[in-house]
């Protein structure tokens, strides 16, 4: 029986390869996914919170008008190609800490750049008990929250049905990058798509500052919200009384071990915004693929034929990929180029 040719070979099926491995099926493509059992993956731990408002100084998530809609558009296509529920399009709540904090907003809301993501324009109280909010709120719309286990599974679940999926690590020595084709194993394919975050092996040229990121599960039968809360962390309710909540940031020490340092951090940022009782149901902790420049990798190797990149989405993969998979295919199928911010070309030798 002659070889499957398939159109493309996805390395990594976390939030990435998965993204893009429903668009090309849509698309009508070959598909083969190869991906690695490895459980601490950043997409595997993720909370799925898709906030188009930010940070401190609570600014418009870069190009977020262009983000959003195609990715909550992407996500209700797929759970109906699947059959499965997995999106959330509930408001973000973010609850101020500070007069400052609502006077910033405040000199802020009318700008033209907030209006598709906010839906009052004055500050105010929350209407649920277990949250005071002296100092206002806002409801940040636009967004939501992505099940990831939900839709990851999903999409492993389709593959596996298509015989397109297979769990393996994949070695450098079984790569091989020919003019018209690449073969990884017995797998061949015309083209290969990196979807496996930091990747210092093929990709060591470019800067990633991979990230270690500390999340808790926790229960409350108290708090009974059915929105994501932002106040100096998240707390997004998954179900069954039980909220993510999180994340923190360290570049400095990359392992895989869980702190405590990170969990009391994530408890006494969620009593600022909280009067509530938590108990932890879990403690989980993974590495995102985050580059020096906060912007994602896109682009082909700068040596080996036929293979390209799709990593750096950092901590707002799940808002961005879908509509970033729609430019890296642009590139590769049509060669149109891409923007200078993502292009991983602005750091090749």
């Amino acid at each position: 029986m002659k070889p499957v040719l398939y159109d493309y070979l996805i390395i990594g099926q976390g939030i990435a390869g998965s993204v893009l491995a429903m668009t090309l099926l849509e698309q009508g493509k070959q598909v083969f996914v190869v991906d690695s059992p490895n459980e601490n993956t950043s997409s595997a731990i993720a909370a799925g919170i898709m906030n188009p408002i930010t940070g401190k100084r609570m600014t418009v998530s870069w190009k977020a008008d262009e983000f959003f809609p195609e990715a909550m558009d992407f996500y209700k296509r797929v759970e109906s190609q699947l059959k499965l529920s997995f999106l959330s399009e509930h408001p973000v709540v973010r609850v101020f800490s500070s007069i400052a904090e609502q006077n910033d907003w405040s000199a802020k809301w009318q700008d033209e750049k907030y209006q598709n993501f906010i839906k009052n324009d004055i500050t105010k109280i929350t209407e649920n008990p277990a949250v005071p909010s002296p100092f206002g709120s806002l409801d940040v719309t636009g967004g939501g929250r992505l099940d990831t286990n939900g839709f990851l599974n999903g999409v492993k679940d389709k593959l596996q049905q298509q015989g397109c999926y297979r769990q393996s690590h994949v070695t450098e020595s079984e790569i091989k990058a020919e003019e018209d084709y690449v073969q990884v194993s017995d797998i061949t394919a015309k083209k290969v798509i990196f979807c496996t975050g930091y990747d210092p092996t093929h990709w060591g040229f470019l800067p990633f500052t991979p990230m270690k990121g500390e999340v808790l599960e926790l229960e409350s039968k108290e708090l009974k919200s059915d929105k994501t809360l932002v106040g100096g962390c998240f707390l997004s309710p998954i179900e069954n009384d039980r909220y993510y909540a999180g994340a923190t940031y360290d570049w400095r020490n990359i392992d895989l071990n869980k702190t405590d340092n990170a969990r009391k951090e994530i408890l006494d940022k969620v009593a600022k915004f909280t009067q509530t009782n938590f108990t932890v149901i879990a403690h989980k902790v993974g590495i995102r693929p985050a580059v020096k420049d906060r912007r994602p990798l896109l682009g082909a190797h700068p040596t080996m034929k036929n293979t390209f990149l799709f990593s750096g989405l950092g901590s707002k993969g799940v808002s961005m990929a879908p509509k970033l998979v729609i430019h890296l295919l642009a590139y590769i199928e049509a060669g149109i180029p891409l923007d200078e911010e993502m292009d991983l070309k602005r750091f090749a030798v």
